[in-house]
């Protein structure tokens, strides 16, 4: 059987199921363009029995100052291309940053907030939206946390593929609020459809917003120069547990996972106080019996290698840096010169991306990853 209307494209004479297998090959970003070469790959494509395509992974790395925000200054690794992908206006998206993406789903706020409202920390009594970040598909109401001082929101977890079309397709996301002198953190069930407070964490300061999962437990680091600590977070019975310090001599530091492992990507100082000279990555190593838990390197990238000097411009001095990462691959920002240092943990390798002939047009770190998914294919209203 083979699709029925007219085209010069041989591809279009060979079986639907033939068609349909070398189509689902393809990551979402191919596929896209291909929605408007003729109505029959169209129809094929936004099939519902059209088998999900591969993952298709951007990093939305800039974004302009203010919002609104039109469009976003993104990493493409499967083209090693940079790429500005839009949002809609309809979206929330267009006036708020998100709080926390996983896949492609994103929380931000469901509408603009005030003139005194920061990035960070969640407006009292403010609606959040839970959203597929590039779809069509309408944002899902999130009601406030609840108001206990200050509140933040540092992760969001897809129970499996969270489609947000359906009943079956839920989430959870994670808060935290100082209150009384202490950090309280709260959960919000989407099953439940409200936030739980789950106890007190162990700790003094405000959490990162880089978190790793593994093992329906979620890993996140406190932020105190020269005593941070690793944490966890049980899902399944909420409850909150030291794993070990984190190392010692480290000015910038972020976790992630990957392949059921947790990693520190860290810059360490030579003297405290002074700057990084060194670039270095961790893997949590929990020994015999999970009984002795340390950080074992497993890549390190000296001040003198070519990557280094051309993440610092050439200068003798990086003080810090920002980083998002998915997948096995970390995007490392240096505030200081804009430029980007990609690490593959997978091979252990470390490339400084070139710059983009659009970055005058963005100059504010936007710190997120996406998947686009095959929602994005869908026809608006389906």
């Amino acid at each position: 059987m083979c699709l029925s209307d007219p085209s010069p494209f041989p591809f279009l004479s060979l079986p639907i199921e033939l068609q349909e297998r070398i189509l689902s090959l393809l990551p979402v970003s191919d596929l896209l363009p291909l929605l408007s070469v003729s109505h029959g790959i169209r129809s094929l494509i936004q099939s519902p029995t059209f088998p999900s395509p591969p993952p298709d992974l951007f990093f939305l790395l800039f974004s302009s100052i203010d919002p609104p925000f039109p469009k976003l200054l993104s990493y493409h690794p499967a083209s090693h291309r940079w790429v500005s992908l839009p949002i809609s206006s309809h979206s929330p998206l267009y006036h708020s940053r998100p709080y926390a993406t996983s896949s492609s789903l994103a929380i931000t706020l469901s509408s603009p907030a005030g003139p005194d409202y920061e990035d960070e920390d969640v407006p009292p009594e403010a609606s959040l939206a839970a959203m597929r970040m590039f779809s069509s598909l309408p944002h899902q109401e999130i009601p406030p946390m609840i108001p206990l001082g200050y509140c933040f929101v540092y992760a969001v977890i897809p129970d499996g593929d969270v489609s947000l079309s359906g009943p079956s397709d839920h989430f959870r996301i994670l808060g935290h609020s100082y209150f009384n002198h202490g950090i309280f953190s709260q959960v919000y069930d989407s099953r439940l459809g409200r936030w739980s407070l789950t106890g007190k964490i162990p700790c003094q300061t405000a959490l990162c917003t880089n978190t790793a999962l593994v093992n329906r437990s979620l890993y996140v680091s406190d932020f105190m120069p020269h005593q941070c600590q690793l944490l966890k977070f049980d899902l399944t019975f909420y409850t909150w547990e030291i794993i070990l310090p984190m190392p010692e001599m480290i000015l910038s530091a972020s976790i992630f996972s990957h392949d059921q492992n947790v990693y520190l990507v860290a810059g360490f100082e030579d003297e405290p106080g002074r700057i990084i000279t060194a670039i270095r990555v961790l893997i949590l190593d929990w020994g015999e019996n999970n009984e002795s838990r340390e950080w074992k390197e497993t890549s390190i990238l000296s001040g003198t290698e070519e990557a280094f000097v051309g993440f610092t411009n050439g200068a003798c001095w990086l003080y810090g840096f920002e980083t998002v990462a998915r997948n096995g691959l970390v995007c490392l920002h240096s505030p200081y010169t804009s430029r980007v240092l990609l690490f593959d943990v997978r091979d252990r390798s470390w490339v400084l991306l070139p710059r983009s002939s659009l970055e005058p047009e963005y100059t504010m770190w936007y710190g997120h990853a996406t998947e686009m998914g095959q929602e994005v294919l869908r026809p608006v209203g389906a």
